[in-house]
């Protein structure tokens, strides 16, 4: 008898245990999951492009707050929709993706990629997700994914080929500065110098004595981390 009672509790304590993990894991899904679902999307048939930042589903985590609240699961980018999906994983047949919260306490990585939602002083442009291009005390800087579509036309004549419709990608970087003000970077060279040198006096000489060119990402960033280490 006394052990028969001893298994209806350890029995109690299992199922106790096993319905508390279940509702904190739906509450962690709850924290960062929308009420949307969306269907999986393999793109418009005869369309050159994307409206994806990457149309296959890739790795990522998911960030709350700045704290890892799922990882290992399949996410990718809807440039247009502003709207990043999620599956459980990229093997997954499924036709139906999650969608997560638009909000700005919740940021995502897929791959290497780090993007963020924010709201943009742009009045033509409306609140979306920016990639992360560099972070530090002085100045950040995002990258913003635009997605424009373009119409196809049909051949003239025998000698010349259908143009087919395109989604056409650009991309425009901005800067925060440490008091959160968000701005277009802009695209001239001289003008990047121009922004970076006038707040500090030895960005002029890193610049020339690395032969750096602001235009090319790669040198932006080098110019950025010296900035910011300042």
């Amino acid at each position: 008898m006394k052990n028969n009672f001893l298994v209806l509790v350890s029995l109690f304590v299992s199922l106790n245990m096993l319905s508390q993990s279940m509702t904190n894991d739906q509450t962690s899904d709850n924290d960062y999951l929308s009420s949307k679902t969306t269907p999986v999307f393999k793109g418009y048939k005869n369309t050159m492009g994307s409206i994806y930042a990457n149309k296959e589903f890739q790795i990522g985590s998911i960030y709350k707050d700045g704290k890892l609240v799922a990882s290992n699961v399949a996410l990718r980018y809807n440039v247009q929709a502003e709207e990043i999906e999620l599956k459980a994983n990229t093997n997954a047949s499924a036709t139906v993706a999650n969608v997560i919260k638009a909000n700005q306490n919740i940021s995502v990585r897929i791959l290497n990629d780090d993007f963020v939602y924010l709201i943009s002083p742009d009045k033509n442009q409306k609140a979306g997700y920016f990639m992360v291009i560099a972070q530090g005390a002085k100045l950040t800087v995002y990258k913003k994914i635009i997605k424009d579509f373009v119409e196809g036309k049909e051949s003239a004549n025998s000698y010349s080929r259908d143009v087919p419709d395109t989604f056409k990608e650009k991309e425009q970087l901005y800067i925060v500065s440490s008091k959160g003000h968000l701005t277009k970077l802009p695209k001239g060279k001289t003008k990047r110098e121009k922004l970076l040198v006038s707040k500090e006096d030895q960005m002029s000489t890193y610049i020339q004595t690395n032969n750096l060119n602001l235009r090319r990402e790669k040198d932006l960033h080098q110019a950025l981390d010296y900035f910011n280490a300042l």
